[in-house]
């Protein structure tokens, strides 16, 4: 994820306050892009200390799961935000273990032959895993993910996990290793698909 190895965690008012940001310059940028059949990647990059978007090469039952329905809802949702502003600094901590969570997330967003674009705002350095976990948070939810088996595919269960009102942790951590692999194998038939309509 080329995160950089000085990278410290801003306090969570500001994760937040970017969070928010990010999200309505996404909604924005594919609000004004979607006309032309065109996606465009929610994963925030850094070109020269620039914010750059990259085109995305998705289907656009991939691309729904972050602009619309329940992935876009439970970005909206004020809490669940603030959960985002929290984990950040949870993975930060172990960068390698964050790259294998997220993995399968930039790559379905990321495409090295893509054209960029800039968006003219300064880069930070938090930027690219912010806009990741969000990605990866729509991604999940909108394949039917509650946020805890979310928590629990990014390796911070235990942090958030509330017997009293949770399932028990071995039952989340197998309802999520289940709603992962049906995930993944819809997506696949979506890339296959798709891959067979633009050849």
């Amino acid at each position: 994820m080329h995160l950089p190895a000085e990278l410290v965690a801003p306090d969570s008012d500001m994760l937040v306050q970017d969070a928010r940001a990010t999200l309505l310059h996404n909604l924005t940028l594919h609000n004004e892009a979607k006309e032309s059949g065109v996606f465009v990647s929610p994963v925030w990059e850094n070109k020269e200390g620039v914010t750059m978007l990259r085109a995305a090469v998705v289907p656009p039952q991939v691309a729904s799961r972050y602009f619309e329905g329940r992935g876009l809802a439970s970005m909206r949702d004020a809490t669940v935000i603030e959960m985002i502003a929290d984990v950040l600094p949870m993975l930060l901590e172990h960068p390698g273990e964050a790259s294998h969570a997220l993995e399968g997330t930039h790559d379905l967003w990321f495409h090295e032959e893509a054209p960029v674009r800039s968006l003219t705002i300064p880069y930070k350095g938090h930027f690219k895993l912010l806009t990741l976990l969000l990605a990866d948070l729509a991604r999940k939810v909108g394949a039917g993910m509650n946020e805890i088996e979310w928590l629990t595919s990014v390796g911070v269960l235990d942090a958030f996990h509330d017997p009293s009102v949770d399932p028990p942790a071995e039952v989340v951590r197998e309802n999520t290793k289940q709603k992962l692999a049906a995930m993944i194998a819809e997506e696949e038939a979506w890339m296959r698909d798709y891959t067979t309509l633009k050849n």
